[in-house]
C-alpha cells in the first residue's frame, strides 16, 4: 500500500463542488493519470457529494469508469462512525455539556486543579488519572472524557459543594445514563432498557443511511480475504439484519461479485496474454515472443475440460485459511503468492483492496502544511508550500 501527496494547492473561495472537482481534474491531467482513477474517498460534507458527481460523470463520458461506478465515491468510514456515535451521544447531550464545561473550568486554573486533587486524595482516590477534555468532532475523545469524569464522580460532587462558581454538576440520572453509554454503547440496540434502546435506534438510522453506501465494498473486501470468504458475511449479516433478510442479502452480494469478476475475466481473455508475473525473467526482461503467443493461443483454444471452473468458483469452494491466534497475516502478501493460481481473481482483488476507505491518512497532509507554513515562514508563496509538502512526501 502506497500514499503520495501529488498536489497541495490553494483554492479561491467559495469552495463549491464545482471548484474542487475542476481543481482535482486539473491536477490529474498535469500528472497524466486521469485514466487511472478507480475511486475517490471523501468525508461527508455536502459539497463533496457534488465533487463526486461531477468527477463520475466526467469519467463516464470518457469511458474510464471502473467497477461500473459502484465504488467511485467512497465515504470516509471514520467520519461515518463519528456521525453514528455523535447521534447516539445526543441523547445525553446535557450531561456531556455539563461535564465538558466543568472539566474546562477546572483545567483553566492550576489552583482549582490542585484543590480538586487534594479532595480526591482525601476520598482515597488515586490521582494519577487526569481529567480529560474532549474534541466535539471525535467521539472517542468524548468517551475518554466520560470515563475520567465517572472515575472522579465523587470528587466532582465534593468539589461542587466547596466552590460556588462550579455550576456544571450532572444530576444522578445524567450520571447513570452516562455510565450506561460508557459501558454498553455497542450492545444497546437490543437492550430492554428504554433509554439505551431509544439512543441506539437513532444511531442505527444513521448507520443505515451512510453505511449502506459502503457496505458492498467492505463486504466484497472481506470475501477476498482467504480467512473469511463467504463465512464472515453470513456471521455478520445475522447480527445486522432480520433473519428473513439474511439469505437475500448474501445472494445479492454474491451476484455483484460474480458480475464484477466476469468483467475482469472478459478483459483478461480478450488480451490472450498471461499476466506479467508469468512472462518475465528474474532480471525483469520480457520473454514475450510471437512463437510463445501462438503457443498460448493454441493452449487456450484446445482446452479439453468442458465448462472449467472460474478462479472465483475455485477460490470460494476451497476451505478458509486458518491462521493461528496472535499470528500476523498480510492479505496482500497472500494474494501476491497466489496470483499464479488465481490470475484473474488476483487482478480484481488488487483493485478492490487498493481502495482507501478513510480520509484520515490524506488529512494528515494538512497537519504537515501547518508545520511548513508556521509563524516564522508565513510569507512563503503557495507554489513554494506545495513544493515543500510534495517534495517531503
Amino acid at each position: 500500500m502506497q500514499k503520495r501527496i501529488i498536489s497541495f494547492i490553494e483554492l479561491t473561495p467559495p469552495h463549491t463542488g464545482e471548484v474542487i472537482s475542476y481543481a482535482i481534474l486539473d491536477s490529474l491531467r498535469k500528472w497524466g493519470i486521469i485514466d487511472k482513477i478507480g475511486t475517490i474517498t471523501l468525508d461527508n460534507a455536502k459539497n463533496n457529494d457534488k465533487v463526486a458527481s461531477i468527477l463520475m460523470s466526467n469519467f463516464e463520458v470518457t469511458g474510464m469508469l471502473h467497477f461500473n461506478g459502484y465504488f467511485f465515491h467512497v465515504r470516509c468510514c471514520a467520519h461515518i462512525l463519528n456521525l453514528i456515535v455523535q447521534d447516539g451521544l445526543g441523547k445525553i447531550e446535557n450531561c456531556i455539556i455539563k461535564i465538558r464545561e466543568g472539566v474546562k473550568y477546572l483545567r483553566k486554573s492550576p489552583s482549582r486543579l490542585f484543590k480538586f486533587g487534594e479532595q480526591a486524595i482525601q476520598l482515597g482516590i488515586n490521582t494519577r488519572r487526569s481529567l480529560c477534555s474532549d474534541v466535539k468532532t471525535r467521539w472517542n475523545s468524548t468517551h475518554r472524557m466520560l470515563q475520567s469524569a465517572i472515575y472522579y464522580k465523587s470528587t466532582l460532587e465534593r468539589y461542587a459543594k466547596r466552590d460556588t462558581d462550579f455550576k456544571w454538576l450532572p444530576t444522578e440520572l445524567e450520571w447513570a445514563n452516562a455510565e450506561k453509554v460508557k459501558r454498553a454503547i455497542c450492545d444497546a440496540y437490543g437492550s430492554a432498557d428504554e433509554f439505551l434502546s431509544t439512543m441506539s435506534q437513532v444511531m442505527f438510522e444513521k448507520f443505515e443511511k451512510y453505511w449502506g453506501e459502503v457496505s458492498l465494498l467492505m463486504t466484497i473486501a472481506s470475501i477476498l480475504d482467504p480467512r473469511f470468504k463467504m463465512n464472515l458475511i453470513g456471521f455478520c449479516f445475522k447480527k445486522l439484519y432480520q433473519s428473513h433478510e439474511v439469505e437475500a442479502r448474501i445472494e445479492e452480494v454474491r451476484s455483484k461479485v460474480e458480475l464484477f469478476f466476469q468483467k475482469y475475466e472478459k478483459d483478461y481473455m480478450a488480451s490472450n496474454k498471461l499476466p506479467v508475473f508469468l512472462t518475465s525473467n528474474q532480471d525483469g526482461t520480457s520473454l514475450d515472443t510471437p512463437l510463445e503467443d501462438d503457443y498460448f493461443n493454441f493452449v487456450i483454444e484446445n482446452q479439453t475440460e468442458e465448462n472449467p471452473k472460474t478462479d472465483l468458483e475455485v477460490y470460494l469452494e476451497e476451505k478458509v485459511l486458518v491462521v493461528g491466534q496472535g499470528k500476523n497475516f498480510n492479505v496482500l502478501e497472500w494474494w501476491k503468492v497466489n496470483c499464479v493460481k488465481f490470475p484473474i481473481l488476483s487482478l480484481f482483488t488488487r483493485d478492490i483492496l487498493g481502495i482507501p476507505i478513510s480520509t484520515v491518512a490524506s488529512e494528515s497532509a494538512f497537519s504537515a502544511g501547518g508545520r511548513v507554513l508556521d509563524d516564522y515562514r508565513s510569507s512563503l508563496t503557495k507554489d513554494m508550500v506545495e513544493l515543500l509538502i510534495c517534495g517531503g512526501d
